[in-house]
């Protein structure tokens, strides 16, 4: 069995996004579902649920019809695997929910932002 890292990536030619014939490089990083409450009133990094792959992530807001509402500007936390991470705000048939993407999944911010409508808070 393989382990793979945060930093190695493979290729693969989806449309994982939604937008036909996109060529999205993947990168094997996790993505974090926070706890609102916390990044509501402190802007606080606390996981709500086990980190998800990206593919898993995207699977999932396709299946939520979730939509983009606000990205959070880069996250200053030196040491911390989200260094340099940022926060999307996502509204979808389960309601608003956040989630962490540390740089190595950012890779799919502008597929996913051309996919989903960026709605107004």
């Amino acid at each position: 069995m393989h382990t793979t890292t945060e930093t190695e990536t493979e290729t693969e030619t989806e449309t994982e996004t939604g937008t036909p014939g996109a060529a999205i490089e993947w990168v094997v990083a996790t993505v974090l579902w926070l706890d609102p409450a916390p990044w509501d009133t402190a802007r606080a990094v606390v996981p709500a649920h086990e980190p998800l792959t990206v593919r898993a992530w995207l699977r999932a807001l396709r299946a939520d019809d979730a939509r983009v509402v606000s990205i959070s500007p880069a996250i200053d936390a030196p040491g911390q695997a989200w260094d340099r991470g940022r926060v999307l705000a996502l509204a979808g048939a389960r309601g608003r929910s956040y989630f962490l993407l540390p740089p190595p999944a950012q890779v799919v911010l502008p597929d996913l932002l051309d996919a989903t409508t960026l709605v107004s808070a």
